[in-house]
């Protein structure tokens, strides 16, 4: 069996993150054949993170019991803050942690700001000036994120320093898969959702394609004012790079820069912070109050996953970034992890049998992908006009958004509601 100096047991009554080896002694009682019998009627979550914990918390409000297995050691705390936009708090109500987060002293923002690198303010509007609302939005920290749904779950168990180093289908008439973890063992479970990741392998799908630039996040740290309104997303547009940020806080703001860079290792992040510096709009401010142990760095990298295209195979699925890796240019990715999450839930309290969860994770994948699709595409067109490079078009580009540009359907895309997909 794994190595119980692994196992962490999520209960609402606990600690967010037990500390190793709890519930040994319970656990040792069992059996190995009742262990293995348990978990046969479990679903296998893969990974950890927001899709992975978001899943059990919707599974278990269907009734499933799952098991949830981290490569890593302990308890995800990386990571910078999440874009949550109105079809997120949708999920997170659904999944009873939205009015606790609303609660963290994370300002509601109701107003976007586009500004030109080398001058002012091209568009300001308003989220009442967008189809669709009342819209909501939020930044967190994705560890707040993650802690709040860990408290959630109250039969799940969470096994960290477990890898999972392949899934394999089974043929029996009630389906289920045989796990295998990078330590050698087997596990056999009723299903499995792999939520490890964009580079996820558990389901074959094709690598990702870099999108042509780099990204360094941070969060900064402000004792007196901030560089801007404390309601306001602001974006700052140059030559083949940008800048944006939010109020996640009433001290601190998320902020990111974009830059053209050929694929491969990236810049030191000094050096590719330093364009930046001259920069006005508060890009400045927020990078020079942010330690650059804290900033994150990333090659930017999507995969257009057809609906009508093959992914998970008998009672094997994937979920999150592992489904739809997608920029981050429309601040979905995180968002639609929660839908996944969501959906695979009411798709699988609807499964009967073995044959019934697999048509329930082919229904599921169809269903999200029909969704993730085009706002996969719409980000990556989004990202790669904002990138270029060229003087003139960049010119031309500033005009429109200056005079031209309507903000109707600015945020059409988040008035999805998983609770009725």
């Amino acid at each position: 069996a794994t190595s119980m100096a692994h196992m962490v047991v999520a209960r609402v009554s606990s600690a967010p993150c037990k500390a190793p080896g709890s519930r040994r002694s319970a656990v040792r009682a069992q059996s190995k054949a009742q262990q293995e019998a348990d978990l046969r009627q479990t679903v296998a979550i893969v990974g950890a993170g927001i899709a992975g914990l978001a899943s059990a918390v919707s599974l278990e409000r269907q009734g499933y019991q799952c098991l949830v297995l981290e490569r890593s050691e302990t308890r995800r705390e990386g990571g910078t803050a999440i874009a949550l936009w109105k079809n997120a708090w949708r999920a997170l109500d659904y999944l009873g942690v939205g009015d606790e987060l609303r609660n963290g002293n994370h300002p509601e923002l109701d107003s976007v700001e586009l500004c030109a690198a080398e001058g002012g303010v091209l568009k300001r509007f308003s989220f009442d000036e967008c189809n669709g609302g009342p819209h909501e939005f939020r930044g967190v920290f994705r560890k707040e994120l993650l802690r709040a749904l860990e408290s959630k779950l109250e039969q799940t168990e969470i096994r960290y320093g477990v890898g999972v180093e392949r899934v394999t289908t089974t043929e029996t008439e009630t389906g289920g898969v045989v796990l295998r973890t990078e330590s050698g063992e087997e596990m056999r479970c009723l299903a499995a959702v792999g939520s490890n990741g964009a580079s996820s392998g558990l389901c074959g799908l094709p690598p990702t394609n870099y999108a042509g630039y780099r990204a360094i996040r941070g969060v900064a740290n402000f004792e007196g004012e901030m560089p801007l309104p404390s309601s306001t997303v602001r974006q700052v547009l140059g030559r083949g790079m940008r800048a944006g940020m939010y109020p996640i806080s009433d001290r601190e703001v998320y902020w990111f820069v974009c830059f053209n860079w050929a694929e491969g290792d990236g810049p030191p992040m000094e050096g590719a912070l330093e364009a930046f510096r001259s920069w006005g709009h508060g890009v400045r401010e927020v990078i020079e109050a942010t330690a650059v142990e804290d900033m994150v760095a990333s090659s930017i990298r999507d995969r257009w996953q057809s609906p009508l295209a093959p992914v998970g195979r008998g009672n094997l699925t994937l979920a999150g970034d592992a489904l739809h890796p997608m920029t981050p240019n429309l601040g979905q990715g995180g968002c639609c992890a929660l839908e996944d999450a969501v959906v695979l839930g009411r798709r699988l309290g609807g499964a009967a049998g073995g044959e019934g969860v697999a048509a329930a994770l082919r229904s599921y994948e169809a269903e999200r992908l029909r969704r993730t699709l085009k706002l996969t595409v719409r980000a990556g067109v989004m990202g790669s006009l904002l990138q270029i490079d060229n003087p003139l078009v960049t010119a031309a580009r500033d005009a429109v958004v200056s005079r031209a540009f309507d903000p109707s359907s600015f945020l059409d895309h988040t008035n999805y509601d998983c609770r009725e997909a």
